[in-house]
């Protein structure tokens, strides 16, 4: 499985007034939101400036739900959001390095 198409699929999941929201905060802040798909670790960074950190955290517990439910276990799908590092244990639990 590529952890790429993994997090697309997820934020495709999100749904289109919660992506939408997000993109236009991160824009209003002077982000590029695209970004987020070369750098998937910075996504709950965005997520928490424009929606705060609870929000985040929710959105990082449907992370590891959704990775769950495709039959992916791995421990660092919490972290793999939130920090590059998380995100390079991810692929490599993956096997993607």
């Amino acid at each position: 499985m590529d952890a790429y198409q993994l997090f697309r699929e997820f934020y495709t999941s999100l749904g289109m007034p919660l992506r939408v929201l997000i993109e236009f905060k991160a824009r209003r802040a002077g982000r590029n939101p695209g970004e987020v798909f070369q750098k998937p670790w910075l996504f709950l960074r965005y997520v928490e400036e424009a929606l705060g950190r609870h929000n985040a955290e929710l959105i990082s517990t449907l992370f590891v739900e959704f990775v769950r439910r495709r039959r992916i276990y791995a421990q660092s799908a919490a972290e793999a959001l939130w920090s590059e590092e998380g995100w390079r244990r991810f692929l490599q639990e993956l096997g993607g390095i």
